[in-house]
């Protein structure tokens, strides 16, 4: 039914003048009516076009009121239509029996009331116009339906998408982490082989001027022992610079030594991934060591304090990698040039984890930058030798490498700490 178009009513009577009798009765209602004078002509009328109630007489030539009703409550075009009955006949039981049975809904009995006769028209009107409601509702809550199943289709499908474009973003992001952490690695071991060969330089010149020189003196010893011009004086002399020349050679060599070990130790655990077990303060003190070159030059004071006793069994690169990367933020990051700088690393053993703290007296970090510190690239140095790795490569080395945990705790202008928990032993899949 179009919006604002009236509702039609078929009036079925073979006396024109109740024709207009029911129009003017009905006239207010805002419907369109529609005249049949027989029975034969009804039936055709209401195949062609909707209506929302039937007025039929009786009593009509040919064929009445109840054939024709009975005819229309057979066909499946018209069976829905409510018929009123008009008669001009007493109402008696057999009688309305009959038209009940014909398909009629109710009965009207000349001379027509016409409050009742409106009335009861106005009430079919009404459900008429409720039923289109409902069903245009209907049509429209079907519409939705399918349009909402056609974008949940849609979003199903572009979920699949973004998923499968997120799963590809992670499986390269991780990826790239893992070629950020085996490269940090590298150029960490890098960095120690150059600084250890820096610092090897020292005692290896000392050791090469003292041999030198003792060389010089024993040949001199030498000459004058073969033409027999050595005295007391020079021989007690040449046994007393040979005895300092081989403490020197011995200190240094030994000096030597040291590095060489330290580096071994770390340079081998650096590029391993190997497990095992070893004391974590000693292995922080030996990685301590081999970052002497970078440090000496700072007025930064390194202290490792923990029992000597506790050892873990874990992959020690991993470890002295993320030492080695909070030790160089810290010079970076934590002191600027007129400071007196102190680390400390104390290492604690709980029931089931050791417990790392590191703690700087730098100038500390502020809220906002706490939150991102541990993002990929972000640093406060860039351009001044700060690529913003080093603290992200640190959280996935404890994280994802060693099983633990780690977060940061600063206060501007007092410091800041790294707690690291990791199992005291790693259980590799």
């Amino acid at each position: 039914m179009m919006d604002n178009q009236p509702c039609k009513i078929l009036i079925v009577d073979d006396e024109p003048n109740n024709h207009r009798v029911y129009e003017r009765i009905l006239e207010s209602l805002n419907i369109e009516f529609v005249n049949a004078l027989s029975g034969q002509q009804a039936l055709a009328i209401a195949h062609r076009h909707q209506f929302f109630l039937i007025l039929m007489d009786v009593q009509m030539p040919e064929m009445d009121g109840f054939e024709t009703a009975s005819l229309l409550l057979n066909h499946p075009k018209t069976s829905h239509i409510p018929i009123i009955f008009i008669t001009a006949f007493a109402r008696d039981e057999s009688f309305e029996f009959k038209g009940y049975a014909s398909g009629a809904v109710d009965y009207l009995v000349k001379p027509i009331n016409d409050a009742i006769l409106k009335s009861k028209v106005s009430v079919f009107l009404e459900l008429f116009l409720d039923r289109e409601r409902i069903e245009t509702a209907f049509e429209v809550q079907k519409q939705a339906e399918n349009e909402l199943r056609q974008h949940k289709a849609m979003l199903e499908n572009m979920v699949k998408e973004r998923t499968k474009d997120l799963q590809n973003s992670l499986s390269e992001l991780v990826s790239a982490q893992e070629q950020l952490v085996e490269t940090e690695k590298m150029a960490s071991l890098g960095r120690l082989v150059a600084g250890v060969a820096h610092e090897l330089n020292t005692p290896i010149g000392i050791c090469i001027t003292a041999a030198s020189h003792l060389e010089g003196t024993l040949k001199e010893v030498q000459d004058d022992v073969e033409e027999g011009r050595i005295g007391k004086t020079k021989l007690s002399h040449f046994l007393e610079s040979t005895h300092q020349l081989s403490s020197i050679l011995q200190a240094n060599l030994d000096r030597a030594a040291v590095l060489i070990g330290n580096f071994k130790l770390v340079a081998v655990d650096i590029s391993s991934e190997q497990n095992r077990v070893f004391s974590v303060v000693e292995y922080l003190k030996s990685t301590i060591s081999s970052l002497h070159p970078a440090v000496k030059n700072t007025k930064t004071e390194i202290v490792v304090s923990g029992d000597p006793a506790i050892k873990i069994d874990t992959c020690p690169g991993n470890l002295s990698q993320i030492v080695t990367n909070l030790i160089m933020n810290s010079l970076l990051h934590g002191f600027t040039d007129d400071m007196q700088g102190v680390i400390q690393i104390d290492v604690e053993k709980g029931d089931e984890h050791l417990i790392i703290r590191f703690s700087d007296n730098g100038v500390g970090i502020d809220k906002k930058s706490l939150k991102v510190i541990f993002e990929p690239f972000y640093t406060t140095k860039r351009g001044s030798g700060g690529s913003g790795l080093g603290l992200s490569i640190v959280y996935n080395l404890v994280n994802k490498n060693l099983s633990g945990s780690i977060h940061c705790e600063s206060e501007v202008g007092v410091g800041t700490s790294f707690i690291i928990s990791l199992p005291l032993t790693l259980i590799v899949d």
